[in-house]
């Protein structure tokens, strides 16, 4: 319960922190864009004590190998890539400790399986394919 309630106030604290009344509507689209990616949020929140180091976070959560395997169903057969590329740029972008590199190559080693979609706070998502 105590999990669902942090991600619905992730949720929030990312949609309020846009600005929705930006002149060129581009806030609203982003805003939109946070609550598309919902269930992304709600899933790779489980992978993010790893992705930044966190102390005590050597190795990633079993629920976090679990939920990147959701991901990987959703890139493939649903959302695709690209959109959770940008869901997930947008939800670690500004992160502080922001994501490790290293931790992003490891996390598919450790979780046995690999990655359909990228993992970044930088990356241009509009380069990726939307593939199925």
């Amino acid at each position: 319960m105590a999990r669902i309630v942090g991600i619905s106030i992730l949720t929030l604290v990312v949609v309020s922190g846009l600005d929705i009344g930006e002149a060129s509507g581009k806030g609203v689209a982003e805003a939109i864009d946070a609550l598309a990616c919902e269930r992304i949020f709600e899933y790779f929140t489980y992978c993010m004590e790893f992705l930044v180091a966190a102390p005590d976070h050597e190795t990633p959560p079993r629920r976090c190998c679990t939920h990147i395997e959701k991901l990987n169903i959703l890139a493939h057969h649903r959302t695709g890539p690209r959109r959770l590329c940008q869901c997930i740029e947008l939800m670690v972008k500004g992160v502080a400790p922001p994501i490790v590199s290293d931790r992003v190559t490891a996390l598919p080693i450790m979780c046995n399986t690999h990655l359909s979609f990228p993992i970044s706070d930088s990356m241009d998502c509009s380069t990726i394919g939307q593939g199925t």
